[in-house]
């Protein structure tokens, strides 16, 4: 059985769970420190969702510790853990599940046994549902965002414009499916920059920076809307002779400094455009020291049903 590694965050109250702890933990063992010294020991193959149902529980809670395990070793891990402390004479505040089913169950794994217990020993009525708010948010931003996808995909354009983010995420983002919805973001007919010779049809953030957007120009002279995209990468040190023509510096984000804008008409450029290795290599830099800032404000207006439909284009 391999030594298990602990780290320590504080979780000061009024933080929700993902500011407290930014990194993607998922199986292992933890230990919950509350003001009056106890601990709390447990082991769980979802530690956000098990941390998150713990802090709505109980409010004295002042610190967590964590250490990854393989599932095969949690039993084994998590009672080496609890003996530890008891011989340590540390207080544990664990209770024992007296009315689960007899020997351990996959519920645990989920669910802490301690929350078992006390669902069957209160009121059912009068207890809290146990649904952890941050998944009420999604359902609502998803539900929200969705009649804005729909619009989108109505467009002539979408079909383009779909397989251009595709091949953004999939070529520009590390691990994009971890990242998605807190580090980046995609948007549907954001009123971003909305003029009435300008509409954008999807702007794809990372952190607070737009590094791909596409859109439509109005032309009032020939009385037509045409199509366009523009790439923000990092500062190219020598521009390729590819995208010279349509390459300019821009200063107008402060997290990032200044960047290369590549504007370009049509929404079907973005592959031609990430071919150049040198666009691709300053894309990846821009997008990669903007995902290391953490999540983004921007991730409320995250429309997942556009994500989804991302993902699902990508030709892996």
């Amino acid at each position: 059985m391999t030594e298990l590694h602990f780290r320590e965050w504080k979780t000061p109250a009024g933080f929700a769970t993902s500011a407290v702890i930014p990194e993607k933990l998922s199986c292992g063992i933890y230990e919950l420190s509350f003001t009056n010294e106890e601990l709390y020991v447990g082991q769980t193959v979802n530690f956000p969702a098990r941390f998150s149902s713990h802090r709505r529980r109980w409010d004295d809670i002042e610190a967590v510790r964590f250490a990854e395990a393989i599932p095969d070793e949690l039993d084994e891990k998590e009672r080496a853990a609890i003996r530890s402390r008891v011989e340590q004479k540390r207080q544990l505040r664990n209770k024992t599940l007296l009315s689960q089913p007899v020997g351990p169950s996959p519920l645990d794994l989920i669910v802490d046994p301690q929350a078992q217990a006390e669902w069957l020993q209160h009121d059912a009525r009068s207890e809290p549902s146990g649904v952890d708010p941050e998944r009420i948010t999604l359902a609502q931003r998803r539900i929200k965002s969705r009649v804005k996808f729909e619009k989108l995909r109505q467009h002539s354009e979408f079909t383009k414009v779909l397989n251009s983010v595709a091949t953004y995420v999939s070529q520009v983002i590390v691990w994009p499916q971890e990242t998605e919805g807190r580090q980046w973001s995609l948007t549907a007919l954001p009123s971003t920059a909305k003029h009435k010779t300008n509409r954008r049809l999807m702007t794809l953030s990372i952190h607070n920076v737009e590094v791909l957007v596409m859109g439509e120009q109005y032309w009032e002279d020939e009385n037509i809307w045409e199509p366009y995209t523009f790439i923000n990468t990092a500062v190219m040190p020598e521009i390729p002779q590819e995208v010279a023509q349509v390459t300019a510096v821009s200063t107008s984000y402060r997290s990032a400094g200044p960047v290369h804008q590549i504007f370009a008409a049509g929404t079907d450029v973005t592959p031609l455009i990430l071919n150049i290795p040198e666009v691709l290599h300053a894309a990846r830099q821009l997008a990669m020291g903007q995902l290391r800032k953490g999540s983004s404000v921007l991730a409320r207006h995250h429309n997942d049903s556009f994500a989804d439909e991302v993902f699902a284009a990508m030709d892996l």
